[in-house]
């Protein structure tokens, strides 16, 4: 997994991530260290995930964490990705098949 700034706005309080590769409880503790910072600094925050190869259900949690964190502080938070099939049969053997609501993804890019 690899992950980068793509954006980072200082002055309007916007960070935007580029996320790629897999996305699992292996390494989510490189993007959570990341993002800890992210919460207070930021009033508004864009993920990209259209280049993640897989995504487990540690992932799933992590960014629902994140987005009612954003949502508990009137944050915005924005998340945008086209999933792969091997990502939807996931979502949809725990039982979520609509990650986009779930997290209120942007599925428009």
């Amino acid at each position: 997994m690899e992950f980068k700034i793509k954006t980072d706005d200082v002055k309007k309080h916007y960070r935007e991530y580029d996320i790629s590769g897999d996305i699992s409880v292996q390494n989510i503790e490189d993007i959570l260290s990341e993002m800890k910072n992210t919460i207070t600094e930021c009033d508004s925050l864009r993920i990209n995930l259209n280049k993640i190869t897989g995504f487990d259900t540690a992932a799933l949690q992590f960014f629902y964490s994140l987005k009612n964190s954003f949502i508990r502080e009137k944050k915005k938070f924005t998340v945008n990705c086209d999933l792969s099939e091997q990502v939807k049969q996931l979502l949809h053997n725990c039982g979520i098949d609509d990650l986009a609501k779930v997290l209120s993804i942007d599925t428009q890019n």
